[in-house]
């Protein structure tokens, strides 16, 4: 008899029943590509790397000083417009001599400060930085800023090449950011990063 009182008392106030919990969406969702890479749209750069570009994103080249091509050799940046100071962008640096050493050396090291990965089944270093809402931000406030991007960074070698793969968009207003996480679909795009070495 305490046993189906119990039961009724659960049935009554809900506890029978497993809770449902709300999925937090982010705003800015709408940013990201809204379909899977499709070949068709891959982009072929004349330093030998190619990558499938969003739909209806605009893909620009960085111009780069002479004088700074020992740390970046060329630029490209793949950008959606969007009405907003921080449009989701993917960018691809494709490292100078300087820098890559830099990284090559971190990869062989485990005090760089980034995370040792595997990208398309190779040796990769990755960071990810959420960002943070102005209601977040430390210090003075003269002197206080936020940082309202997500910053996915993935670092990699291809034939004695060092390339960064770089995505980043706006993830918080006034609070917490809304993606805690390397986003999926931006993880689908990096993966169609390909490197032939261009004949001389």
């Amino acid at each position: 008899m305490k046993y189906l009182a119990l039961l009724l008392m659960l049935a009554i106030t809900g506890c029978a029943q497993p809770q449902q919990t709300s999925v937090i969406r982010s705003p800015y969702e709408r940013y990201l590509p809204q379909t899977p890479p499709a070949e068709t749209n891959r982009i072929e750069f004349a330093a030998g790397y190619s990558i499938v570009s969003p739909v209806g994103w605009t893909v620009r080249t960085i111009p780069i000083e002479d004088w700074f091509k020992k740390e970046v050799a060329d630029q490209i940046e793949i950008a959606r417009h969007v009405a907003d100071e921080y449009p989701p962008r993917i960018q691809i640096q494709h490292l100078g001599p300087d820098e890559y050493a830099l990284y090559h050396g971190w990869l062989q090291s485990t005090q760089s400060g980034w995370t040792h990965t595997q990208f398309q089944g190779q040796p990769a270093l990755s960071t990810f930085d959420p960002g943070y809402g102005s209601r977040l931000a430390t210090g003075p406030w003269f002197d206080r800023h936020y940082m309202p991007c997500l910053t996915h960074m993935l670092f990699f070698e291809r034939d004695g090449n060092g390339f960064i793969l770089t995505f980043d968009m706006r993830n918080a207003d006034k609070g917490k950011p809304y993606y805690t996480h390397p986003v999926p679909i931006i993880e689908q795009y990096f993966e169609t990063f390909s490197y032939r070495r261009p004949s001389k």
